[in-house]
């Protein structure tokens, strides 16, 4: 009587350890990225909050006649946070080459003479984004008022290294451009 072998060898055995460590880090990779873009969803959503507190207090000031008052007279109790007097005052990252948002912020800054008090970036702690309703905030973020442009000063950088900053929606740099593609008869 012969003997039916009907064991794994050897070959078999590492093809399919092989196949699940590839498995295994197929996996591991998307959870990293999966939780990389849920913190990164999260400070979006942080950020967005203090922009919408922040136009909500420009929204107030406007509503009472408080805008576009010098520096000198404008009060206080609209503006909260710190005002930020100098560029210099603000620490930004080392930012990629391709990191449109940090070029609109980067620019904005070189052109930084404010005439108004809203005019100015502000620093908001925790304390002060609770005056504003934000009271789990753990952050420091740097504002604009008039612009709605929201920095996060603390954590600074997405997990793809860019900068974590919304852009004022009524800030554009303006780019040389012609428009070669429409068509005019008017000439």
């Amino acid at each position: 009587m012969m003997k039916d072998n009907k064991g794994i060898t050897l070959v078999v055995l590492t093809i399919t350890v092989i196949i699940l460590f590839i498995l295994v880090g197929t996996g591991m990779t998307i959870i990293y990225s999966g939780v990389a873009e849920t913190k990164d969803n999260k400070y979006y959503t942080e950020i967005g909050i203090v922009r919408q507190a922040i136009l909500e207090q420009y929204t107030l000031a406007e509503a009472v006649g408080q805008i576009k008052v010098s520096k000198e007279t404008s009060p206080v109790s609209f503006w909260k946070g710190t005002k930020i007097e100098e560029v210099d005052q603000i620490e930004l990252p080392t930012i990629k080459e391709d990191d449109q948002n940090a070029h609109i912020f980067l620019e904005r800054l070189k052109k930084y003479q404010p005439e108004y008090q809203e005019d100015f970036f502000y620093r908001l702690q925790p304390k002060d984004l609770a005056t504003l309703g934000i009271s789990d905030a753990k952050d420091e973020y740097i504002v604009n008022y008039s612009t709605g442009e929201v920095y996060n000063e603390t954590k600074k950088l997405r997990s793809d290294a860019y900068l974590l900053y919304l852009p004022s929606t009524i800030y554009v740099p303006k780019e040389e451009t012609e428009d070669k593609e429409t068509f005019s008869d008017w000439n």
